[in-house]
């Protein structure tokens, strides 16, 4: 039998157990859909025993109804979302705390205090005036360093700060007493307590590492008053992770562990320096390949690693927004405007405009880059009697388009890196009409990729080249298999006007302080 590579991808609202064959097609399949904590407000968590459940069972199921024995299986990778972490005990697995999510919001005013104090405040107009002096990126990124609840450090600072009685147990050196994101939980357990580690993306994308020395940035930590001996050790993401021995009686050897986002670049074959990719999911994610040198934006875009493999590092500038699919969801279940989200793709192809509708995406978190205003709030404007629920619809997708325009324009012209094209996954990017806007709005190229599992199919090519079960990334070019080209039609005019009006409606979104 031809040996598979398996591969746990714990997203945002499904846990998948995937098997990859040598031609990366996906050969078997098992999912769960875990639960959210939400009891107050802000609140977003997951109960850890669940996930790790879960896991546990989804991998279960696809070994065994494909009568898979660990030698049948090359190796394994993990692949989760970012920034959501818990703390437990390693000496028994006494849970701390559930796992609390990026989503979650408590931490926004502690974000704010933090940002503000005098430390912070000191520390940004030095590294303002060295970066005058020296030109140095490093500098730059430290004079705008701002927290916002996104990272995992100030939500587990303001966690820690919360808990008095934890917080007094972790100030022993020795403490058994640990954090981790959800990779490092679910590699803990299914180590069974070998191995206690996590990748550079995912460290970077805590807001904890720093990405020049690609160390535990004990500037933040100190001050966020989180040791670094219950932080776990950091290995290259196509690292030696220990084998996993709970399934098909025997031994299988764990050699990826990388975020979502930089999986999907990844799998997107997006190796180079001007590579960029977009997943629509939950929310969006714009991610451009900056090489081998971390960029940063002078409109507050941070240098993350996108993956360290033999020794050797990418970096990415990454432009976010967390309302997408959830939107979408929400108009479903809220307003009733279809049955399907699947049905918003011919409701928009149905009408010639949207009739001087426009819709704001922003439900959750304010508005990101390049406007960073966390008081903004979703908006629906131009409405009229003669309003249809598609003209309603084709508004929204159009919005996430827009915002989507918003990132790539930004991060180019704070770059200078030429992008000619732009690939595209995620479960929103199943709706062509999307696709199609989107290189009208953009005036590029939108690729979309043919697997609809791009973020599994990442960790699966790293896993595989560190194991030789793929020999380069040449091959893995030629793997990867692109659905449709979509090449932009709308004119010049069109498109600036659109986009001019766009504009226009954020600048009346601004300021919502009611």
């Amino acid at each position: 039998m031809e040996q598979k590579i398996l591969i746990l991808d714990i997203g945002t609202t499904n846990i998948k157990a995937l098997l990859f064959n040598k031609q990366g097609e996906i050969v078997g399949e098992a999912r769960r859909r875990p639960d959210y904590i939400m009891k107050e407000k802000g609140q977003v968590e997951q109960d850890p025993n669940q996930i790790w459940q879960y896991s546990k069972e989804a991998i279960e199921e696809v070994v065994d109804k494909n009568n898979l024995s660990a030698s049948d299986i090359k190796c394994m990778g993990i692949t989760t979302q970012r920034a959501s972490f818990c703390i437990w005990d390693r000496r028994n697995g006494k849970l701390y705390s559930n796992i609390i999510t990026w989503q979650d919001k408590r931490a926004a005013k502690y974000a704010h205090e933090m940002s503000n104090s005098f430390f912070f405040k000191f520390l940004r107009g030095f590294a303002k005036v060295a970066h005058m002096l020296t030109k140095s990126t490093k500098m730059l990124t430290a004079s705008m360093l701002q927290f916002n609840s996104d990272y995992a450090s100030i939500r587990t600072s303001y966690f820690l700060k919360n808990n008095p009685k934890l917080n007094e147990l972790i100030q022993d050196p020795k403490t058994t007493i640990s954090w981790g994101t959800i990779d490092t939980w679910v590699l803990w357990n299914l180590t069974e307590g070998r191995v206690f580690a996590t990748d550079y993306s995912n460290c970077s994308s805590t807001g904890m590492l720093d990405p020049f020395t690609l160390d535990w940035n004990s500037i933040v930590i100190d001050k966020l008053k989180i040791p670094v001996y219950i932080l776990p050790e950091i290995k290259d993401t196509n690292g030696d992770f220990g084998e996993t021995k709970l399934f098909g009686s025997g031994e299988i050897p764990i050699r990826s562990v990388v975020a979502d986002q930089q999986a999907s670049l990844f799998g997107q074959c997006c190796f180079d320096y001007g590579d960029m990719k977009v997943t629509n999911g939950t929310g969006s994610f714009v991610d451009l390949n900056t090489g081998d040198e971390p960029f940063a934006s002078k409109r507050k875009l941070y240098p993350l690693v996108a993956w360290r493999i033999n020794g050797e590092v990418s970096y990415i500038l990454e432009g976010l927004s967390h309302n997408t699919g959830n939107i979408i969801d929400w108009i479903k279940e809220e307003l009733e405007l279809y049955d399907d989200p699947s049905e918003t793709e011919e409701m928009a192809k149905s009408i010639d405009s949207t009739e001087g509708v426009f819709f704001l995406p922003t439900f959750t978190s304010g508005l990101s880059f390049p406007y960073w205003d966390p008081t903004a709030r979703g908006n629906i404007f131009g409405i009229s009697l003669q309003t249809k629920k598609e003209h309603i619809v084709r508004a929204v997708l159009n919005g996430i388009c827009f915002r989507i325009k918003d990132f790539v324009e930004g991060i180019i012209a704070d770059t200078g890196i030429s992008v000619e094209r732009i690939k595209a996954d995620g479960g929103v990017s199943q709706n062509t009409y999307v696709l199609q806007f989107l290189a009208d709005i953009l005036d590029m190229e939108v690729e979309h990729s043919q697997n609809p599992e791009t973020t599994a199919l990442g960790a699966a090519f790293i896993a595989g080249l560190a194991t030789n079960f793929w020999n380069s990334r040449d091959e893995l070019k030629e793997i990867r298999k692109i659905d449709k080209i979509y090449e932009p039609r709308m004119s010049k005019e069109r498109r600036e006007k659109l986009y001019n009006n766009w504009k226009d409606i954020i600048r009346r979104s601004l300021n919502y302080n009611f």
